[in-house]
């Protein structure tokens, strides 16, 4: 097996594990492209960049304490089942 298809062999097994967040990216890029194409709409185009450098850090921040939210409600039962 050469270089190439190991690559594409890879490639194909992590797009299966990892299809939901795959697809979460494809939603907010389209929802990015939608978003600027309503603010052309209404003339509003230099509104984008403000708008997703605050968005984007808070999704960023809301998910990262979500994982660690989720981590720590996994330890409290993990405690409670005595393991």
């Amino acid at each position: 097996m050469n270089r190439l298809n190991w690559i594409i062999k890879e490639i194909y097994k992590d797009g299966k594990k990892n299809f939901v967040w795959i697809l979460k990216g494809v939603a907010i890029t389209l929802a990015m492209i939608a978003l600027i194409k309503v603010l052309i709409a209404f003339n509003l185009r230099d509104w984008f960049l403000p708008i997703v450098a605050v968005v984007v850090p808070l999704g960023m921040l809301y998910h990262w304490y979500s994982m660690s939210y989720d981590q720590e409600q996994k330890n409290i039962v993990r405690k409670l089942k005595g393991k």
